[in-house]
């Protein structure tokens, strides 16, 4: 990998980390949990492509939070829900 690739995935990664505390905050504020379109409207994220693809920036963040226990879904409502427990 050269130094321009590497310097690029850092900033990519550093900003993947201020979406996720973004997104945990906006969560801890709204204790009755947001679906993704609202987390992405909140945020300033929401995409302008249709179809099945949309707003997949916070959806892919969110994935990475659930991966690591810090958020949790309801499958029926499709709500995602800061998780009890340690601040991630």
């Amino acid at each position: 990998m050269m130094a321009d690739d590497a310097t690029a995935r850092l900033l990519a990664q550093e900003g993947l980390r201020h979406i996720e505390d973004a997104i945990l905050m906006l969560l801890e504020s709204n204790p009755q949990g947001l679906g993704n379109a609202q987390i992405a409207d909140a945020l300033g994220l929401r995409s302008s492509i249709r179809g099945g693809q949309r707003n997949y920036l916070t959806y892919s963040a969110l994935g990475g939070l659930m991966a690591r226990g810090a958020v949790a879904q309801n499958r029926e409502t499709k709500v995602f829900t800061k998780a009890p427990g340690p601040d991630y």
